[in-house]
């Protein structure tokens, strides 16, 4: 990996946080991604998602615009998709939706992971 590389992911990680873990995730957003709907404030987090990646790739990597906008439409799509399909099947497993079982940690795990392995891909496009 590079060095600009280890940057980009980094900095990308830390928008993934502040996306989903500060008050740029609202109440309503976190209610909806948790129901898996209404659609409209999953595809509002999923839009601040990827505003922060655009941002971040075209301030670090500086690629041409059709590179952010493709990095952001990258995250755009598949935050959406994640974040709307783990809420949806918490209405179908209610145990994945109920933190004192193990279901509902190893759901957040593999949804937290699938979000990082998005950034990697997007940092390997970008570099």
């Amino acid at each position: 990996m590079t060095a600009l590389a280890g940057v980009l992911l980094a900095a990308l990680l830390v928008g993934h946080f502040l996306g989903d873990f500060t008050p740029l995730a609202t109440a309503r957003m976190q209610e909806a991604k948790a129901a898996g709907g209404p659609l409209g404030p999953i595809l509002e987090h999923a839009a601040i998602h990827a505003l922060i990646t655009a941002a971040i790739v075209a301030l670090i990597a500086r690629p041409d615009a059709g590179v952010v906008a493709l990095a952001g439409g990258i995250q755009l799509a598949t935050h959406f998709v994640l974040d709307a399909g783990r809420g949806r099947a918490s209405r179908l497993y209610p145990a994945l939706s109920d933190a004192g079982r193990q279901a509902f940690w190893t759901a957040l795990g593999a949804d937290q992971l699938a979000h990082g392995l998005v950034l990697v891909w997007i940092t390997t496009l970008v570099t």
